[in-house]
């Protein structure tokens, strides 16, 4: 037995990004991001909606991901880009307090593999760095 993408997308574990939203950050690969990095990076906390939207933040992860892709030949990247969060509970040393939220500097992952055992098509998926 194989637990295939498309299950993982169906059982909400990853989030396929829509082609459109990646060609235009210049990726030509279908892009997925866990659920994990959906949440916690894309998704717009309760205490910023109207001042942030859910295109902006998935923006900064993808043109992030690309500038970093470039310099890179293999299949697996490791990339960083600056994030407002709410939850204070965050706090690490790369931090700085901005307007009662928490501007981090955040590392991700990414590789790019096959898109699922039966489609050897490539595709990048993007994930926290303990992720699998």
């Amino acid at each position: 037995y194989s637990y295939t993408t498309k299950q993982a997308v169906e059982d909400g574990l990853l989030v396929l990004i829509p082609s459109d939203t990646s060609k235009e950050a210049g990726i030509t690969f279908p892009v997925y991001l866990s659920q994990a990095v959906w949440s916690k990076y894309v998704q717009v906390p309760e205490t910023m909606k109207g001042e942030q939207d859910v295109s902006g933040r998935l923006w900064d992860i993808l043109w992030m991901f690309r500038m970093a892709a470039r310099k890179v030949s293999g299949s697996y990247l490791e990339f960083e880009f600056i994030c407002r969060l709410d939850d204070i509970t965050d706090w690490e040393s790369n931090e700085v307090l901005f307007e009662n939220r928490l501007t981090r500097t955040v590392k991700l992952k990414s590789m790019i593999q096959a898109q699922d055992f039966d489609d050897p098509s490539p595709a990048i998926f993007i994930l926290k760095p303990n992720e699998d």
